[in-house]
């Protein structure tokens, strides 16, 4: 039996309401407006920190803005309206006179204190509340509302205050006695993150809990209804957000759609653009460029239109990225039969960390250089790699500084390489507790680290130049901070050659007079594929630095010698480029990025004379685009005459 959710056409509004809100709701007036603006799906506040509906369980706070029309006469003329609604609960707190009647359900710093914010009190997911009470309040919600679907915001060990604090890791009692339970040693009574040998375990620990308790939640959910949709299993959800003193990520929206839909696309990738600047500015909206240019960015990586505002579409005040957002619900309901069919055409998977949600540099250097030549891409959490099916039409494999892989990983990314694909790993990606864990990379050994290099470079001999060729003429390569020195296995091919240390002073001293052996880039033949090893952290220094010097390094690593192809040769790194399988056809997306300057995001700039080179005999532009094509021999030459914000291009 199909599901609803499966194939569904998904474009997303989440009202987050205020207690206020519920004072004067009109329910028909509510879903006309979703339904005005294009929504399909609505999630919407209904239990948890406070209830929206008469509750009849005595930990629940309830409302006292319920003077309105009901929870279920909103539900009911959504569902009048072809409108899906998800409940949108919150059991992270509870108000303080609450944990005043119960204070072992408080999650504990390592001190025994609490965090209480403005009256709302942390509580830890081990504790009364989390493993008894949530169950019977969402049992009652889900029994009592006809909801499609269920989100739980802020589920998890909670460990930061809503200014950004970090408390550290529970010491309540509950998780010291489970712990004491699962490891037989008493909880370190420390809060010290970078403790590698507490944090390990302890991230272990919270992973094991909350394995277990989602695990109960679906067996909960799936009890009253198998057609409730649960975000993390049926669905989805992430967010692309902003907050204030904060760097933003500018492939934020095109990043989780990826990782949230999988190279598949099997299930929906709801990642919503938050409307607000930040927690203290939840009633300003961010700018109405950037609200649009996140649109397309998850159109384009087979996620779904999806904006989060605070209130509803009647009463929220700051209207500005109502009509850029709808520019993108528009289009893809008028060709929804393509994005809810779509598969990945990327011919390349960049594996992040297993907490893909959290920064990282090197990941973000090699997801800028990708984007910004054009060579399309898949995403994927190492940790949910487990079958060689996940790398099915994969021809290369990136591992940006991957640590630690288990066994079975190793085995199918080597068996990547046996059978003809291209592993690319940068820094200490192929070790794990001093060993080689990849045989694909030629690699013997790892004979030292070295960090805190300040004028450690790489230069390109005469021998290497016909493979990096984008860099005639710059000969010397910057590493960053650290730098791996591998001893190659017999039959790799070395690229490049290490000046260690000199001089770092006055520019009369300043220079070079040693080149040692020790090689920058190793490839490694491997079955019918081969293993591209680059023992230091040139992603990081991309991200970070953003010198052509290391986008040429990087592009001659992907085309030349993982022998990548150009599809879009001329085109400004400032537009994505995505390729998606519908059928038989293929769907090419272009995104301008021209509109970011700085920190700021404005209307983007045409970009005109646009020629792609793919397989195909016709096109067509789906949003306003002029085409001229040419084919010979198969393959097709496409010539868009401008790329306005965005641009969708069928071929056949």
């Amino acid at each position: 039996m199909k599901h609803w959710w499966e194939g569904y056409p998904w474009r997303m509004i989440q009202t987050n309401l205020r207690q206020i809100d519920m004072a004067d709701i009109n329910a028909k007036e509510y879903a006309k407006q979703l339904k005005g603006f294009g929504a399909t799906v609505v999630t919407l506040n209904a239990a948890g920190i406070i209830a929206s509906y008469q509750t009849g369980h005595p930990y629940q706070a309830q409302s006292e803005y319920l003077t309105g029309d009901s929870l279920r006469q909103i539900i009911d003329a959504c569902h009048e309206e072809g409108i899906r609604v998800i409940a949108r609960t919150d059991f992270s707190k509870v108000h303080y006179d609450l944990y005043e009647q119960h204070p072992e359900w408080a999650y504990r710093t390592a001190k025994g204190e609490i965090v209480n914010y403005n009256g709302d009190v942390h509580v830890c997911p081990n504790g009364e509340y989390q493993q008894k009470i949530m169950f019977e309040i969402l049992e009652e919600v889900l029994t009592t509302h006809p909801f499609d679907g269920v989100f739980c915001n802020m589920s998890g060990f909670l460990v930061m205050d809503y200014s950004g604090n970090f408390h550290g890791p529970c010491h309540c009692d509950s998780c010291k006695k489970k712990y004491l339970e699962i490891y037989g040693t008493e909880m370190p009574e420390t809060d010290d993150i970078r403790n590698p040998a507490f944090i390990g375990k302890y991230m272990q620990f919270t992973g094991r809990c909350t394995a277990e308790h989602k695990a109960r939640m679906k067996a909960l959910v799936k009890g009253i209804s198998e057609e409730i949709a649960m975000n993390g299993i049926d669905y989805i959800r992430s967010e692309s957000n902003t907050e204030i003193d904060r760097n933003e990520w500018i492939y934020s929206a095109s990043g989780n759609s990826r990782l949230s839909a999988g190279p598949f696309h099997k299930r929906p990738a709801d990642n919503a653009s938050v409307d607000f600047m930040g927690f203290r500015y939840r009633h300003a909206s961010v700018s109405p460029a950037l609200m649009e240019l996140r649109q397309w960015q998850n159109l384009a990586n087979a996620g779904s239109t999806s904006i989060y505002i605070m209130g509803h579409l009647n009463n929220h005040p700051d209207v500005s990225s109502f009509e850029p957002t709808k520019k993108a619900f528009r289009f893809h309901a008028e060709h929804e039969a393509l994005f809810t069919n779509m598969v990945s055409g990327a011919e390349v998977m960049v594996f992040r960390s297993t907490n893909w949600q959290r920064a990282d540099d090197e990941v973000y250097g090699w997801i800028r250089v990708l984007t910004e030549s054009h060579i399309p891409f898949d995403e994927m959490s190492i940790n949910e790699l487990q079958d060689a099916a996940q790398l099915a039409g994969k021809k290369c494999l990136i591992l940006p500084g991957i640590r630690n892989l288990n066994p079975k990983q190793a085995e199918l990314i080597d068996g990547f390489a046996q059978n003809g694909g291209t592993v690319i790993a940068t820094g200490d990606h192929a070790v794990k507790n001093g060993e080689m864990v990849l045989k694909c990379l030629g690699i013997e050994k790892v004979k030292e680290t070295r960090r805190g290099c300040m004028s450690s470079m790489f230069e390109i001999r005469e021998s290497d130049r016909s493979s990096f060729l984008r860099c005639a003429e710059t000969p010397f390569i910057t590493p960053g901070a650290e730098i791996l020195l591998m001893q190659p296995q017999e039959g790799a091919h070395t690229y490049l050659r290490l000046i260690p240390e000199h001089m770092f002073g006055p520019p009369e001293r300043c220079y070079y007079t040693e080149v040692s052996d020790e090689p920058g880039v190793i490839a490694y033949n491997y079955g019918t594929g081969k293993g591209i090893c680059i023992p230091f952290k040139i992603g990081s220094f991309f991200y970070k630095e953003g010198y052509q010097n290391s986008l040429s390094f990087m592009q001659d690593i992907l085309f030349r010698l993982a022998g990548l192809r150009e599809i879009a040769p001329g085109l400004t790194p400032m537009t994505e480029l995505t390729l998606k399988k519908v059928g038989e056809k293929t769907l090419v997306q272009l995104v301008n990025t021209t509109g970011i300057f700085s920190n700021s995001y404005y209307p983007p700039v045409p970009v005109r004379d646009i020629t792609l080179v793919m397989p195909g005999k016709t096109a067509t532009a789906l949003n306003g685009g002029h085409l001229e094509t040419e084919q010979n021999g198969g393959i097709l030459t496409i010539k868009l005459d401008e790329l306005k914000a965005y641009e969708a291009i069928l071929i056949e």
